[in-house]
């Protein structure tokens, strides 16, 4: 009897144990079970916490979710992850996980494993590799490795933050994009999977210390927040907006995305060059990063305040100053860069360290650019102790004038060491409060280091319309340049920056030479006009140069400008089409265009390797189209476009074309040169460290086989060793090259985009024989990327078609189409598919 009230004492035990640890687990809901984890008192850090973080160091995710055990389609689709982490089923990083994952940071980072171990405030290496690792230990490390990183190479930064609340601006407002979003006074960022570690924190510094110890720190540091939120904090420790709406927090943040909340500041808060939209009692309304937000005052405001720019000082949510900055200026802008504006009758202003840019006409906006469009007059500026704080946008640009940056001779450098003028009419020269007026012919120079240009911008203005400034220093295509519009000569470090400001109109007067023989006819000039126009407009926008005080310069950068002088032609041209412009969907397209056409066309995507457009689609450039029997017009779009990926296609289509198409006629549609393989290596040689350095994803080095598959990677290279073969890696449905290979004794890489491809092989000190046989020789780039190669020993042949990039307007190809009779308008419609005219003004 006694042995079996033993037994049953035993089975007792045994049951209250597994209830216990039944009941244990569910109120915990941490998986024992999980790998034999062993769990300990802490906080300790999930697998998707773990996840979330390492991602914004820019780690291979995939890589991370392996090491993790989570399912590889996490990596692409975090909402994967409600499968495995949920509240039943908690997954915490262990011991031997996290030295896996310190092992993959370093090694893809380029730092020394031993280095951040050394670093540690914990010992990562010894003791059980399935014990749990504590949250408090995690953020350690991930600190750990920001450290080592070289400075200025952080994916990630630490910035003091004033959190204003979800954006609530509904005509700016994306819908969807914005629940995630938060607005601060440093501009807008994604919490997504932003985290809040504040209970870990003390004074900037990280507590390495017991759950129990922080938690009880947590409750005291967040009862105030607490008290204003209904929810409770979530698992995993994730970040809750409305605990930290109108508080200002230390957080990391990566581009434009909350990594962690490390604590909440209790000092007060500058909210620098806000728009107070209105002030009156004890509530003030302003508007920032695009958000309306209303504070109440700490104390009622002496007077009603509206429309404008001030300071905030602001302490647990509310504004106990305020102070507004009424001092306007207004002018021309000559110059926009991130340092200074200089407006003219002003000088160069500094820009506050929190300058703000606000549109206020129409609909009120805030730009999140620090660019203002120079040579216009549209802008109000803030001025606070001789800074520019703030501009205000007062009306629509009305994109009138351009600004041209002009290069010295060969268009080898925007910066000129002397520059000899003249007037073919009578012009005048101010210098800062002093205007001089000088007789047509008279010539002054201007040197660099002259006295004169130390604190003065130079301007050079005709007395009548028809005069224009005559560069005597310049040599172009049609001898020394004569300009209408004004000149501005500036000084800078590296020799004089001349700009030439003038109407768009007249502008294109000496674009259109420049561009396309006069000699074409009227309807291809006003082809070439309205695409120059359009093109033009965009860059005017983008102001480019702004730092310089320009919009575009006269090279091929951009369009060539009076490389060749105007003419009554290019006057009619502009003039017959005055502001009129290319548009798809109510904007002004950015309207390519070349010279000459294989005989189709590509599309933006296949060159540049940019997202597809609508209108820059690549087409076959038939003449004729046979329906029915009968020989008819080419129709604007193919129901069946030839796809010229495979190289017996394109070949074929090369070497032996059977279909005249609307660029056949002229010399460049076809053309052959053969080059030596040593040649080609000096021309690979001469260029590969500048294109490298251009772009290095474009250029990147074969350093693997994995499972056959190539594997290549960006590194460094300038050179390739011997030149043993060029091989076609990817060719596009329009039958241009965007990827080869090029195989070295010493490396072998793979090149994208035609501009590289034709730059590597350019037949430098080889001849080009055109469809005429006609020849030319020293060209920088080979014609096209649309070419075929034949081997022969120690010799490559090109068999290629077209001259240019071949996006968008061939040249040549609107040429034999107004020959043909088709109007500019149809003209334009063929290369640019979906698109209708508009205008500017």
């Amino acid at each position: 009897m006694k042995k079996k009230l033993m037994i049953m004492g035993v089975c007792i035990i045994v049951l209250l144990l597994f209830f216990a640890g039944n009941l244990f687990k569910r109120l915990s809901g941490r998986d024992t079970s999980d790998g034999s984890v062993i769990l300990r008192d802490g906080d300790m850090i999930t697998v998707n916490e773990t996840f979330d973080l390492l991602k914004f160091l820019g780690i291979d995710t995939n890589g991370i979710s392996e090491i993790l055990g989570l399912p590889k389609e996490y990596s692409e689709n975090k909402s994967k992850l409600k499968e495995v982490n949920t509240e039943d089923n908690i997954k915490y990083l262990k011991f031997g996980q996290c030295l896996s994952l310190l092992k993959l940071a370093a090694s893809e980072l380029g730092l020394e494993t031993d280095a951040i171990i050394h670093n540690l405030s914990f010992d990562l290496k010894s003791g059980p590799t399935n014990k749990a690792v504590l949250t408090v230990e995690f953020l350690n490390l991930y600190e750990c490795i920001l450290a080592e990183l070289p400075e200025g190479t952080s994916p990630i930064s630490e910035k003091k933050l004033f959190i204003l609340g979800n954006p609530n601006n509904p005509s700016l407002s994306e819908g969807g994009e914005d629940k995630n979003t938060m607005v601060t006074d440093q501009g807008n960022y994604s919490y997504l999977s932003g985290k809040n570690y504040e209970e870990f924190y003390e004074d900037g510094d990280l507590k390495i210390e017991t759950a129990d110890k922080t938690k009880s720190s947590q409750e005291n540091s967040n009862k105030k927040r607490k008290e204003k939120s209904s929810g409770e904090l979530f698992a995993d420790n994730v970040f809750q907006l409305e605990n930290y709406i109108d508080y200002s927090v230390t957080a990391l943040v990566s581009g434009s995305n909350l990594v962690y909340i490390k604590e909440v500041l209790e000092e007060e808060t500058l909210l620098s060059n806000v728009w107070i939209a209105q002030g009156k009692g004890d509530s003030v309304s302003v508007f920032l990063h695009n958000t309306y937000k209303d504070f109440s005052t700490k104390s009622p405001l002496s007077k009603e305040v509206t429309g404008c720019i001030g300071d905030l000082t602001m302490k647990d949510g509310k504004i106990v100053k305020i102070s507004i900055k009424p001092d306007k200026i207004e002018g021309k802008v000559l110059v926009a860069n991130k340092d200074f504006i200089e407006v003219q009758g002003y000088g160069k202003l500094p820009l506050h360290k929190n300058y703000k840019i606000y549109k206020i006409y129409d609909e009120l906006s805030m730009e999140l650019t620090n660019s203002i469009l120079v040579g216009y007059e549209a802008t109000d500026f803030i001025v606070a102790k001789g800074e520019i704080v703030a501009a205000l946008i007062t009306e629509p640009i009305k994109a009138q004038n351009i600004r041209v940056l002009l290069k010295t001779n060969k268009f080898s450098s925007i910066f000129h060491d002397e520059i000899v003028l003249s007037g073919t009419r009578d012009f005048t020269v101010t210098i800062g409060e002093k205007e001089v007026s000088y007789k047509a012919g008279s010539e002054l120079t201007f040197k660099k280091d002259d006295e004169v240009l130390k604190n003065n911008r130079i301007f050079i203005q005709p007395k009548s319309e028809n005069g224009k400034i005559q560069l005597l220093s310049l040599e172009r295509s049609g001898g020394k340049p004569a300009y209408r519009g004004s000149i501005e000569i500036s000084a800078r470090e590296e020799g004089m920056v001349v700009v030439n400001e003038l109407p768009l109109e007249e502008y294109l007067y000496a674009v259109l030479p420049s561009e396309m023989p006069t000699n074409y006819g009227l309807e291809a000039l006003k082809v070439q006009a309205i695409c120059a126009r359009s093109y033009a407009y965009n860059q005017l926008l983008a102001n480019s140069y702004g730092q310089y005080g320009a919009h575009v310069d006269d090279s091929i950068s951009y369009q060539v400008y009076n490389n060749i002088p105007e003419n009554d032609n290019t006057i009619l041209a502009v003039k017959d089409t005055y502001g009129k412009v290319i548009e798809y969907g109510g904007s002004v397209i950015t309207a390519y265009y070349f010279s000459t056409s294989s005989g189709h066309t590509a599309s933006i995507e296949e060159v540049w390797g940019s997202e597809k457009s609508e209108y820059l689609v690549g087409k076959i450039q038939n003449k004729y189209d046979v329906k029915d029997g009968k020989v008819i017009t080419a129709s604007t779009v193919k129901e069946n476009e030839p796809d010229f990926s495979t190289e017996e296609t394109f070949r074929n289509f090369i070497l032996d074309p059977k279909e005249a198409t609307y660029d056949s006629e002229f010399p460049w549609y076809r053309w052959k040169t053969t080059i030596s393989l040593s040649n080609l290596q000096k021309s690979i040689e001469k260029s590969l460290e500048s294109r490298y350095k251009a772009n290095p994803d474009l250029i990147q080095t074969l350093t693997d086989k994995d499972g056959g598959k190539e594997v290549f990677e960006s590194i460094p290279v300038s050179t390739i060793g011997e030149l043993k073969d060029i091989k076609v890696y990817k060719r596009e449905k329009s039958g241009i090259l965007s990827e080869i290979l090029l195989l070295g004794s010493k490396a072998t890489l793979k090149v994208s985009t035609e501009y590289n491809i034709r730059t590597l092989l350019a037949p430098l000190y080889d001849e080009i024989i055109r469809q005429d046989d006609s020849t030319t020789s020293g060209l920088t780039m080979l014609p096209s990327a649309f070419f075929v190669m034949d081997k022969d020993g120690q010799e490559i042949t090109f068999y290629g078609g077209g001259y240019g990039h071949g996006v968008g307007m061939s040249q040549n190809g609107v040429k034999a189409m107004a020959d043909a009779g088709i109007s500019y308008e149809d003209i334009l419609k063929h290369y640019y598919t979906g698109v209708g005219l508009g205008f500017i003004y």
